[in-house]
């Protein structure tokens, strides 16, 4: 059945604009066929509103968007709010999502800097809704009390530079692995490694991967793992 999308060129033809011209209207959505018939109008505009109610929970002083502790809630809201669908691994879909829906939110969230990036013109990994539902993804524990513990640890930086850059959406065991190793349950989630050695152990871990699989990695095997590379990593440099 379909849902809708909208291509990168169709996004930024409506998002970049020339100095001084009218916006455009916005694009009307094409359709992709795959996976059961839903509302999805229903569907995005629960989460636009939703999103907009937790950015006005997340506001500092200055009257901004705390980016940091509103994704951190975002995630969890999104994740809650998708269903599961064949739609969630097409970049069209998160762009139609986020021009035609959310746009609100993406410059809210990106007050005073406008980048059509951030609406997955470019890396589809860009994408604000589609990272805050990644996010979730990877963090989900269906089995916990707590399913959503560890989407909530970790700032802006540790997420995007060691979880979804280092392509770990396709290694979501070793992602949690890691999640656990710097921020352990055992001692209040706070952070084991300071900046600088997270981001050794995250470009260790990275050349590590050139020989190893961590897609088949059990998630208690790579807890092992982390823990073994940090020795030998802190041994090596102290």
């Amino acid at each position: 059945m379909p849902y809708p999308i909208l291509s990168k060129a169709e996004a930024r033809s409506y998002l970049v604009v020339e100095e001084g011209a009218d916006k455009p209207p916005v694009p009307i959505a094409r359709l992709a066929d795959g996976g059961p018939d839903l509302d999805w109008t229903s569907i995005a505009e629960g989460i636009a509103a939703a999103l907009l109610a937790l950015a006005d929970k997340h506001m500092t002083d200055k009257g901004k968007v705390d980016g940091s502790d509103f994704e951190a809630a975002a995630s969890e809201e999104i994740h809650e709010r998708m269903p599961s669908h064949p739609a969630l691994a097409d970049p069209e879909f998160w762009i139609w999502l986020a021009v035609t829906h959310c746009e609100e939110i993406v410059d809210r969230r990106y007050a005073g800097s406008q980048n059509a990036k951030n609406f997955g013109i470019g890396g589809a990994g860009e994408n604000l809704l589609y990272r805050l539902w990644l996010r979730a993804e990877i963090a989900y524990d269906a089995s916990a009390k707590d399913r959503y513990a560890l989407s909530r640890f970790g700032d802006i930086d540790f997420w995007r530079s060691h979880i979804f850059r280092q392509g770990y959406a396709d290694a979501r065991g070793f992602a949690r692995a890691l999640l656990e190793f710097q921020f352990p349950a055992q001692a209040q989630r706070k952070p084991k490694l300071k900046i600088l050695e997270i981001r050794a152990l995250a470009k260790h871990l990275k050349r590590a991967r050139s020989n190893l699989m961590f897609e088949v990695m059990s998630e208690a095997r790579a807890v092992e793992f982390i823990e073994s590379e940090w020795g030998r990593l802190a041994l090596t440099s102290g």
